[in-house]
């Protein structure tokens, strides 16, 4: 059986629709949709097995982003529920 071809972007517009879309920055959008379409291959992202989330490092090896750059992005993530910190990593809430 083969595999289905994932379509990128897929969540874009009910994210983009998400009344918090404009309160972001553009870095923070950016990994927003970013992180929507990883967790469609990466569950744990959405569900963290025990005591074990996705870390920040993770993330921006995933992103290809510098670490400074997504600090920055995660942060206004959390502020806005978008994002939760668990078990010393990141769970994505809203998808």
């Amino acid at each position: 059986m083969t595999q289905r071809r994932q379509r990128c972007g897929k969540h874009a517009r009910s994210v983009m629709a998400d009344r918090r879309w404009v309160l972001l920055p553009l870095c923070a959008r950016a990994a927003w949709l970013q992180l929507t379409d990883i967790g469609d291959v990466m569950p744990e992202l959405r569900q963290p097995r025990a005591n074990h989330a996705v870390s920040q490092d993770e993330l921006a090896r995933l992103l290809a982003a510098s670490a400074d750059e997504l600090a920055t992005a995660l942060q206004h993530l959390v502020q806005r529920d978008i994002l939760e910190q668990v078990a010393g990593g990141y769970r994505l809430k809203v998808f």
